[in-house]
């Protein structure tokens, strides 16, 4: 025996309904999920080439960076103001150390080239300008013949300057080469 199953329209129906609310459903989901998310994006067009034209080359003119030069004009002393000794120190160390360089062979020996100190708590002898220390007389250009004379005295402490800055020199770590600054 077969059995038909006949669906009636009613069935029928009510099947297609039931298949539209699901597709309105995940439709309505879908919907809500995109407006979402622009909610929080957004698309910008861009403008994906920009043509521009320019003069192959120009000519303009040169302007010197006023504060540079006003710092540096600052810094420097004059330089026809100073003596020999302290043009050398200002050629060996250049314009921007310049001032420093001097202030600190000012405050260790006052200039002198004649200079010497042999009271350090380490043993050690100071000798000259920049009363460069003993340790440093096996270096070339330091023995202590050598800087008794003030521009050989003035290389080695720029040799020693090269190396460790001006912190070898212990004015400059106390500060005390403050008050030679003019």
């Amino acid at each position: 025996m077969k059995y038909k199953l006949n669906f009636g329209w009613r069935t029928k129906l009510f099947t297609l309904i039931g298949i539209l609310l699901i597709a309105c459903g995940a439709l309505y989901a879908i919907v809500r999920r995109v407006n979402e998310w622009y909610s929080t994006h957004e698309l910008v067009f861009n403008q994906a080439v920009n043509v521009e034209f320019k003069k192959p080359i120009e000519i303009k003119k040169r302007e010197a960076a006023k504060t540079e030069i006003v710092r540096i004009v600052e810094e420097i002393p004059e330089y026809k103001d100073l003596n020999e000794i302290e043009k050398y120190i200002c050629d060996k160390w250049g314009v921007y150390d310049c001032k420093l360089a001097i202030s600190i062979a000012r405050a260790e020996s006052g200039m002198r080239e004649e200079a010497f100190n042999a009271y350090n708590s380490n043993n050690t002898l100071d000798v000259g300008i920049f009363q460069v220390n003993s340790v440093h007389f096996n270096k070339p250009g330091c023995s202590l013949k050598e800087l008794v004379d003030a521009k050989k005295n003035i290389d080695c402490a720029y040799q020693i300057y090269q190396s460790s800055g001006f912190n070898a020199w212990s004015v400059y770590k106390s500060g005390a080469f403050k008050d030679k600054l003019e």
